[in-house]
C-alpha cells in the first residue's frame, strides 16, 4: 500500500519536518551569533558553517546511536559512543573558527565565541533537544500503530460475530418454522404465542443484535424464547432447568453470544436420556 503524503512516517513529509526544523535553527542561531542590530553576511556564513558541524553529530546519533539502545550493555555503549561523538565534532567546531577558517575562507575575519566547554555544552543540549524530539515522534508513531491493530483487531472480531449470527440465523429459523409447520397440522394450541415468540426473536435476531452491546435483559429475555421454542421442537420431552443469579439491570452484553452457547448445549446435551 502507498503511503499518502501526509502520514506521519512518509520519507517526502520526513525530509520537509527536517528541513524545517534546521531552517528555523539557522535563524535562531543567526538572531544568537549577530554582531550588530542587524545581522551581516558574515553572521549568516558564520551560522551556517556552525550548523554543518552539528549536523553530523546529530544525524549520526539519530541514525546510528540511538535506534540500538535498548539494553543495559547497549546503554553503556551509547553513552561512551556519544560522548566520543560530542567531543569530535566540538573540538572540529573550535578549532574550525580558532585556526582552519582562515586558510579555507581568507576573505572572512572568524573567531571562535565559545570556549571549548562551551560548545560541548551547546552540542549536548542540542543533541539532547533532537533526541527528545525523535524519541517522541517515534512514541506518536508507535501509538498510532497501536490503535490501527486494536481498530483491525475489533473490525476482526465483529466480522467473525456477524459470521457467527449469520450461521445461527437460518440455522434456528428454519427448524422453528418446521416445528410451527408440525404445530398447524396438529392444531396446537400453542401455535399463536409460538409464531409470536418466534417474530419477537426475529426482530432482534435482524434488527437489534445489530449493536456491538445490547441491555443483558433483553439478551436473557431472547434466551428465555429461545429456550421455550427449542423445548415445543422436542415435543416437550426435554427438562429443562434455569437458573439466574446476580443483578441485571443496566448491565450489556455482546448480543447473541448466549444463544451461541445455548446452541450447543441443546445441539451436545438433548441427547439421549
Amino acid at each position: 500500500m502507498r503511503k499518502k503524503y501526509w502520514e506521519l512516517n512518509h520519507p517526502v513529509l520526513r525530509i520537509i519536518q527536517h528541513l524545517a526544523f534546521w531552517v528555523l535553527s539557522f535563524f535562531v542561531f543567526l538572531n544568537l551569533f549577530k554582531t550588530g542590530a542587524k545581522p551581516e553576511k558574515v553572521d549568516y556564513v558564520y551560522t551556517l558553517l556552525f550548523q554543518l558541524t552539528l549536523l553530523p553529530a546529530v544525524y549520526l546519533n539519530l541514525k546510528l546511536l540511538l535506534p540500538k539502545l535498548g539494553t543495559r550493555r547497549t546503554i553503556i555503549f551509547y553513552i561512551i559512543s556519544l560522548a566520543a561523538v560530542i567531543i569530535f565534532f566540538s573540538w572540529i567546531n573550535y578549532s574550525f573558527f580558532d585556526e582552519w577558517s582562515a586558510k579555507v575562507l581568507p576573505d572572512y575575519f572568524f573567531i571562535s565565541y565559545f570556549t571549548f566547554k562551551e560548545i560541548v555544552l551547546f552540542f549536548s543540549v542540542y543533541i539532547i533537544i533532537t533526541s527528545l524530539l525523535k524519541l517522541c515522534k517515534s512514541w506518536f508513531f508507535v501509538s498510532q500503530l497501536e490503535k490501527e491493530l486494536l481498530e483491525k483487531e475489533k473490525q476482526k472480531t465483529e466480522a467473525e460475530l456477524k459470521a457467527l449470527k449469520a450461521q445461527i440465523n437460518p440455522h434456528f429459523f428454519f427448524n422453528t418454522l418446521n416445528s410451527i409447520y408440525s404445530m398447524s397440522l396438529d392444531k396446537d394450541e400453542r401455535l399463536p404465542a409460538t409464531i409470536l415468540q418466534l417474530s419477537e426473536m426475529m426482530r432482534y435476531f435482524l434488527y437489534e443484535s445489530k449493536d456491538n452491546f445490547v441491555p443483558l435483559e433483553k439478551e436473557l429475555a431472547v434466551v428465555d424464547s429461545y429456550i421455550a421454542l427449542q423445548t415445543i421442537r422436542s415435543n416437550e420431552q426435554l427438562k429443562v432447568e434455569i437458573k439466574k443469579e446476580g443483578n441485571v439491570t443496566d448491565k450489556k452484553i455482546a448480543p447473541l453470544i448466549l444463544i451461541t452457547f445455548l446452541e450447543n448445549a441443546f445441539k451436545h446435551g438433548a441427547k439421549g436420556d
